[in-house]
């Protein structure tokens, strides 16, 4: 089929139209580009001049070289406010102000103390001072925190305090390259603090600040050894009373009794057995000087192997215990029980007291110790007796059948007696107080064990 042009049809002028709304097009395109272009670099001139952090400048606060302090620059709050954005989510404005105002102390800057002082900086603590006598070295760099080649040679807290200028520069850092002993215990540990952390590699000095802090309340949280370890689920938070398996934390225990300290100190430990890797030979000049050296019981933390991560993994364990014992955010470390026989005893007593009218049972022996040991935490709910062999579960209302959410924590004598009490003089017998508390219980247990498999 022929089609057939209008012979009115000016071919120049169309051409020239169409150049001409293609040049406009283009110009438009290219406007716009320059002008976003524009409007971006504008953005980000005025954003990195609002964001700028300055770093802080260091003052020495006696005539000896071993003590600075960073000077805190004056940042905008709402720049430190978008910073811990996601720690006000987590703790709310009371747990933050809790813990922007708390001052805490960290001894011993090596893998573990580096890192939790790293994650309590970047976690909004604001006066921190960190204490070590030591400098970095180049075999250092696996596991420190911040450490950088060009560090290499200083003191570690002064190396700290230099990074976290830049992390945090509204902190206050004093930085003390000292080595802690019980005689200069009274002035390191000056000022009240909120908080302290042991990360010492050396036993005797370990066990004195913990008993110091301990003989004047001083709330402290410490680590065990690091070194040798490989196996980041067997890290755990317990007191000192109930740790297993690892060597520097018997140690300290055994210390601690013959000082009286039996119980009270939380500590991160781990429970593999530091038995797959061999010790370095020591070096000639190091011979001499062997127990200085010393991070467990007879061994040589210089030649000690270790792991860069368990180090980080135990510093951060210690930061973040702290972070929410200041923001008062309740965590009650779950410590490893292997407890399978006692779920099992407990379960055949339920099974034991069960009623015909209960029908079928529907709970398990995991059911067990998940509600013993995660809502409860292996202790009476009456009296706080921790003792295995008593503690049993048994039913809250005693009109209702053995059912999750009816199980309550007691020893074998006050569950008897919690038998023959009727629901209805709970209140009087209990108190109210203890009555809501196990109702929380009883509720916490509903919530959770919908995302239970």
């Amino acid at each position: 089929m022929d089609i057939k042009i209008p012979s009115w049809i000016n071919w120049n002028l169309a051409a020239a139209a169409a150049i001409g709304a293609a040049s406009t097009l283009v110009v438009l395109s290219v406007t716009q580009a320059v002008s976003k272009k524009s409007q971006i670099k504008k953005i980000k001139s005025e954003f990195k001049t609002l964001s700028h952090f300055p770093a802080p400048t260091t003052t020495t606060l006696s005539a000896s070289t071993n003590r600075e302090a960073s000077r805190p620059t004056s940042v905008p709050e709402e720049l430190i406010r978008e910073q811990l954005s996601r720690n006000y989510s987590f703790l709310g404005e009371d747990g933050m102000k809790s813990v922007r105002n708390s001052f805490v102390i960290v001894v011993g800057l090596g893998g573990v103390g580096s890192h939790a002082a790293h994650m309590l900086v970047r976690s909004g603590v604001q006066k921190l001072r960190i204490i070590d006598f030591d400098q970095v070295s180049l075999s250092s760099l696996n596991r420190h925190a911040v450490a950088v080649h060009g560090d290499v040679g200083t003191s570690k807290a002064a190396c700290l305090a230099k990074h976290f200028g830049q992390i945090a520069p509204q902190a206050e850092v004093e930085a003390i390259n000292e080595l802690f002993n019980i005689n200069v215990a009274e002035r390191l540990l000056a000022g009240n603090p909120d908080y302290v952390l042991d990360c010492i590699d050396n036993l005797n000095t370990k066990i004195d600040l913990i008993k110091y802090c301990h003989d004047h309340k001083i709330p402290i949280i410490a680590s065990m050894g690091a070194g040798a370890k490989a196996d980041p689920s067997r890290i755990q938070i317990a007191d000192v009373s109930d740790t297993s398996e690892d060597p520097l934390a018997r140690a300290t225990r055994q210390g601690l009794k013959k000082l009286g300290v039996h119980s009270g100190v939380p500590v991160v430990y781990s429970t593999e057995k530091p038995g797959k890797v061999k010790l370095l030979p020591m070096e000639d000049n190091k011979i001499q000087d062997a127990d200085e050296y010393a991070t467990l019981p007879h061994f040589r933390s210089r030649i000690l192997p270790v792991l860069g991560t368990l180090p980080a993994l135990f510093g951060m364990a210690m930061a973040s215990f702290v972070i929410c014992a200041l923001g008062k955010f309740e965590m009650e470390p779950l410590p490893i029980k292997q407890r399978t026989r006692v779920y099992a005893n407990i379960m055949a007593g339920i099974q034991k007291a069960r009623k015909p009218s209960d029908g079928d049972l529907q709970i398990t022996v995991q059911d067990v110790g998940f509600v013993l040991e995660e809502i409860y935490f292996g202790k009476s709910i009456i009296s706080g007796s921790a003792e295995k062999e008593k503690v049993i579960l048994t039913r809250w209302n005693n009109s209702l059948p053995f059912i999750i959410d009816n199980l309550v924590a007691m020893t074998k004598k006050e569950a008897d007696d919690h038998a023959a009490i009727p629901f209805a003089k709970f209140a009087s017998h209990y108190g109210n107080e203890l009555v809501a508390k196990v109702e929380r219980k009883l509720q916490n247990i509903r919530n959770v064990n919908k995302w239970r498999e």
